[in-house]
């Protein structure tokens, strides 16, 4: 009757590995990384490279 409320909570997995601070930290990296290289291109080519390059991507999936 009760057995659920004298368990303890085993829905957290026990082999489950912790998330590093070193991956969280080269996966934000490489997000800037990639959002500085977009704002570069931008600013060097304007938005005739992200049009031209959406239409192509776009031709490309059909």
């Amino acid at each position: 009757m009760f057995t659920a409320m004298t368990q303890p909570d085993q829905t957290q997995d026990e082999n489950a590995v912790p998330i590093s601070r070193t991956g969280l930290l080269l996966l934000g990296g490489g997000a800037g990384g990639l959002l500085l290289t977009g704002l570069l291109l931008w600013w060097r080519e304007g938005d005739r490279l992200f049009t031209d390059g959406l239409i192509a991507a776009i031709v490309a999936c059909f």
